[in-house]
């Protein structure tokens, strides 16, 4: 896909920092595409290679969004909200957005980068006609719908991932056969997102935080993120102004983890990013992740990304 072609569509407007860019000059190599599978169900799937880093802006109608991004660093922004989204390889989680009205929409990308995402968008219409018949309770699915870009995360199932990768890859079926498949296994991903995003024991929707508590999440948060050494969870408190047992609960509402588990996923992540873009040892990325011992973190590293320190750093070669 050039440059040309994404400037054609309606609505859209492109902006780069490379002035050299013309519009012959490639932007995606790949399976890049979009399609209205029935009435209010959208599917938007990508399977290339991003050539150059740029930001694209158009408006997004009301409606809700299930993002699954398995490689490439991508950020969006919908309305005055931000949600940064970095591939690990896998599917191990799902990002669900509800928009209760139209909103601008960016989405912003470094480029020369490898990028495979999935993006299932269902109208209010079609949730109404055909979505809630999925959920039993339909109060608590119309309140996700109007939780204007709330944003959840949840962790997916395996039989999840799978469909995922039915869509990504369609199978060997004929060809008037992929378009039903493909519908299929979208129908049934939101049927999922909504599942659990309404019938969680404990839900991880940040917005169910008091103002106050966010704050003193976004502190704690800030905190983990400006020291690389051992964190006690007891100073990780103190600098957020509350106990060690209201920490953990703010954790386990917002991400659904404690704070250990949180920083140990973050610091994975750290080091898998620096892999992938700085090409450093696995030595080094073992350190920067807080392990002592490779062996160890390359048990902790596949456990969570799917794939082993090794694979990450071949690949990116």
């Amino acid at each position: 896909m050039r440059v040309a072609d994404l400037e054609r569509r309606p609505g859209l407007t492109l902006e780069s920092d490379n002035d050299r860019l013309s519009h012959e000059d490639p932007l995606f190599r790949g399976e890049f595409w979009h399609r209205e599978m029935r009435r209010g169900l959208h599917v938007h799937a990508s399977n290339v290679f991003e050539v150059e880093g740029f930001t694209a802006l158009s408006s997004q109608k009301a409606g809700l969004s299930c993002i699954f991004l398995i490689e490439g660093d991508v950020a969006i922004e919908v309305g005055e909200r931000r949600f940064d989204f970095h591939g690990t390889g896998a599917v191990h989680e799902g990002v669900l957005i509800p928009s209760a009205r139209p909103e601008q929409f960016r989405r912003i990308s470094r480029g020369n980068q490898k990028l495979r995402h999935l993006v299932i968008t269902v109208s209010p219409e079609w949730l109404d006609r055909d979505g809630l018949e999925t959920v039993s309770d339909h109060r608590l699915a119309s309140g996700l719908a109007s939780d204007h870009l709330g944003g959840q995360s949840w962790k997916t199932t395996r039989r999840l991932g799978e469909l995922v990768h039915r869509i990504l890859a369609p199978t060997c079926a004929p060809s008037d056969l992929r378009d039903l498949l493909i519908e299929s296994a979208a129908v049934e991903i939101i049927a999922e997102a909504l599942g659990a995003s309404t019938h969680q024991e404990e839900r991880t929707l940040t917005t169910s935080l008091t103002p106050f508590d966010r704050s003193r999440l976004r502190r704690a948060e800030d905190y983990i993120a400006g020291h690389s050494g051992a964190l006690l969870v007891e100073d990780i408190a103190r600098e957020a102004g509350t106990s060690g047992s209201g920490l953990q609960r703010l954790f386990k509402t917002a991400h659904g983890t404690s704070v250990v588990e949180h920083v140990r996923q973050r610091r994975l992540e750290q080091a898998r990013r620096a892999l992938a873009e700085d090409q450093v040892s696995i030595q080094e990325a073992s350190a920067l992740a807080g392990y002592g011992n490779a062996a160890n973190f390359a048990t902790a590293f596949k456990r969570q990304f799917g794939v082993s320190p090794s694979e990450v750093r071949a690949r990116t070669r």
